[in-house]
């Protein structure tokens, strides 16, 4: 049980509880999830299993989404489970939208929700938040490739597709969209379509999992650690630096290309760590006993 399960997380429930339920499922301890979803959202849960959860860190792609926004109002959690604080009656035209999502793409600094799972002095937001305490939150650097407004939905909701880096908070784009715009907006709904390479067709809903776990198939839906990662360059090395590499020690490799760059480390039969290019050496950062 070392590998990735891709899950369609349904709507109204926490990551975190989707976590508890595999847990209990497959009987296993270690198990972990790279990209939270709100319980409001759907969509490609990332969960790594046994021995991947040491991976989870280097797994970090781009992620697609595909959301509904309403403008003229704003909530407090800048979503469509939040209480409403505003209201407005200007609803921009999709022309103006479109105008507005151009100053969106490439680097882009964003201030994450109040209601989100950010540290602000150890204590999340979420949970200051709710307790009606006043805080603020740093901005933080996001990268925007792709920002569309694909449909109109009603009067004041449009549909959107959106390609983001790791860590983009979707709320706030709808939030700061709203506040470009002149009026208030907040997210209605929200799915994650895509994860770098996985997409849609590649996830499985939990009941079906569940399922599939009785009759014992489910290693079939699950994808190894080297697939996961195979953004990342790989080298191949012999059985001797394989045992050198496993205990802690570093080699020799000469490459200007992936200096200071992860690489996936693995030999003709197995898959055995990541390691890092630095001064002419390769130097273990994770090693998975596979």
């Amino acid at each position: 049980m070392d590998g990735w399960i891709f899950i369609d997380k349904p709507k109204n429930i926490t990551s975190f509880k989707v976590i508890q339920r595999l847990r209990k499922i497959l009987n296993i301890k270690k198990i972990g999830h790279a990209g939270t979803l709100d319980p409001f959202a759907t969509g490609i849960l990332a969960i790594a299993v046994g021995e991947a959860t040491k991976s989870i860190h280097y797994f970090n792609q781009n992620k697609v989404y595909k959301f509904n926004v309403v403008f003229g109002e704003s909530k407090d959690t800048d979503d469509i489970t939040g209480k409403t604080t505003d209201k407005s009656n200007v609803i921009p035209t999709k022309e103006a939208i479109d105008k507005c999502l151009r100053k969106f793409i490439g680097k882009h600094t964003q201030i994450p929700p109040q209601y989100s799972a950010v540290k602000v002095n150890g204590k999340r937001a979420y949970m200051l938040a709710r307790n009606k305490q006043k805080f603020s939150i740093q901005s933080k650097d996001v990268f925007i490739k792709y920002l569309k407004c694909v449909e109109i939905k009603n009067d004041s909701e449009y549909c959107f597709i959106l390609e983001c880096s790791s860590g983009t908070y979707v709320r706030s784009i709808a939030r700061d969209m709203g506040k470009m715009l002149g009026t208030f907006a907040y997210v209605s709904e929200l799915r994650r379509v895509k994860i770098g390479k996985i997409e849609e067709k590649d996830i499985i809903l939990l009941d079906k999992f569940e399922e599939l776990v009785h009759i014992g198939d489910h290693f079939e839906v699950m994808h190894s650690i080297r697939d996961v990662l195979d953004d990342i360059p790989a080298v191949l090395i012999d059985q001797e630096l394989s045992l050198k590499f496993q205990n802690g020690l570093s080699f020799k490799y000469s490459s200007k290309k992936s200096e200071n760059d992860y690489l996936l480390i693995e030999t003709e039969k197995k898959f055995v760590g990541i390691g890092k290019a630095l001064e002419g050496k390769i130097k273990p950062v994770r090693v998975f006993n596979l």
